[in-house]
């Protein structure tokens, strides 16, 4: 599944609050080195909607301010979520979410389009929403 959107904000703010996501996990993990990078391994508490249940938290990929792709592995699947952010201007930049989902036999799993359709809609909102904060954090800044 794959969500692309262009934000009216810089690339690298916007790059920079998926980040401060990520560090916030990072920093209450049992991990002793905290510094987001590339083979970054930790574990985490994962809400599947029935139960929490322990994840394998890895960065996959890490390039800073354009590229944060992670693993997060369970008993029953593997997602992969990256993030690709690209500058379009000043203060544009292009976004694209993408997450794939694999079961126990690393076999990608493909979501039926109703629920593909209302994942979307819903990854779009949430990418919508972190650009209207990010451009009111900024206006408040300006003040």
């Amino acid at each position: 599944m794959e969500v692309k959107i262009v934000a009216q904000i810089n690339a690298k703010e916007y790059f920079d609050f998926v980040i401060s996501t990520i560090q916030t996990i990072v920093d209450v993990s049992d991990v002793e080195n905290k510094t987001i990078r590339k083979g970054l391994k930790f574990e985490r508490s994962l809400n599947t909607g029935f139960k929490n249940e322990l994840s394998t938290v890895k960065i996959l990929d890490y390039v800073y301010p354009r590229v944060i792709e992670m693993e997060y592995k369970t008993s029953k699947q593997t997602n992969i979520n990256k993030y690709l952010i690209l500058p379009k201007g000043d203060n544009q930049c292009e976004i694209t979410y993408t997450e794939k989902m694999y079961d126990q036999n690393n076999k990608l799993k493909k979501y039926n389009s109703f629920i593909e359709k209302g994942f979307i809609k819903k990854t779009e909102k949430r990418m919508r929403d972190v650009e209207k904060y990010l451009l009111e954090q900024k206006k408040t800044q300006e003040k």
